[in-house]
């Protein structure tokens, strides 16, 4: 656990290049923009991310979706300023991301990933981690955002029960909750969700899609959402298929089935391996 916290907070922490000597002050993050940005990784022969362009507003909860090795984890990289694009430009309110302080923009970022990365300790100090001057309101507050509460209920001391090893024993579910909490704890204005329910089973990932739902519909920040599975993004305003580094389709989810290309593709297959998990073994 100690070596995946590290981690953790090396993600976070990493500074991927030097910053500006003088560096313009960002603001709230009120709009993203990729602007034909690509990316080629050192070894690669192909560019992992290959002339992408989008906007997102404030409010807006878009989604990623493609076959492993479109590009998904290279694109949270790019988003999360842990890569700098090769190629084209990555503006946050209409600023080069090259003439930004990261560190301001990082925390207005909230990332949950599919490996909740908790530590043995209080629930508070789980989220303090990340916010060391957040007050039990705030902390409560969070935790209720990322519907908690029946966890709570089991928790004999609050916030302040531990958990991990010596205490409270939480499913996958309850962890990935507390994990969208500590996202939450920072009132992120770009929120990430990176494959957050590809490691539940389908009832417990329904639950926390349900959750993720109702955070995006609160439309406080930029929603951005990264999955394998259709299921947990339908909900996006808009969805960008990737394959092999591009988008090759846009749309709702809707309108992308009712395209019957790669997406319909996906969906259709994702639906029969549904049909067939839930069907009762004889």
């Amino acid at each position: 656990a100690e070596a995946s916290i590290n981690n953790f907070h090396h993600l976070m922490s990493k500074a991927p290049d030097p910053s500006p000597v003088s560096p313009t002050h960002i603001g709230a993050i009120e709009t993203l923009t990729f602007e034909q940005v690509s990316f080629k990784h050192q070894t690669a022969n192909y560019k992992a991310i290959d002339n992408i362009s989008f906007t997102v507003h404030k409010g807006e909860t878009v989604a990623f979706v493609g076959p492993s090795g479109a590009g998904k984890s290279t694109l949270v990289k790019l988003l999360v300023g842990l890569y700098r694009p090769k190629e084209g430009t990555i503006f946050y309110n209409g600023i080069d991301g090259h003439h930004l302080n990261f560190d301001e923009l990082r925390n207005q970022i909230g990332f949950v990933t599919q490996d909740t990365q908790l530590f043995a300790g209080s629930i508070k100090e789980n989220l303090l981690f990340v916010k060391p001057d957040a007050s039990d309101e705030d902390i409560l507050e969070a935790l209720q955002k990322a519907s908690c509460n029946q966890l709570l209920a089991k928790a004999d001391n609050g916030i302040d029960t531990l958990i991990g090893e010596s205490g409270l024993k939480l499913s996958g579910g309850e962890k990935q909750r507390i994990s969208i909490a500590r996202a939450l704890i920072r009132k992120p204005n770009l929120l990430l969700f990176d494959e957050a329910t590809s490691a539940l089973d389908s009832i417990t990932e329904e639950e926390i899609t349900n959750t993720i739902k109702a955070v995006s519909n609160e439309k406080s920040q930029i929603t951005v959402l990264i999955a394998h599975r259709l299921s947990t993004i339908m909900h996006a305003d808009r969805i960008y298929v990737l394959e092999k580094g591009q988008i090759v389709e846009t749309g709702t989810h809707q309108s992308l089935v009712a395209m019957k290309g790669l997406y319909y593709a996906m969906w259709r297959q994702q639906i029969g391996e549904r049909k067939l998990n839930t069907i009762p073994a004889m």
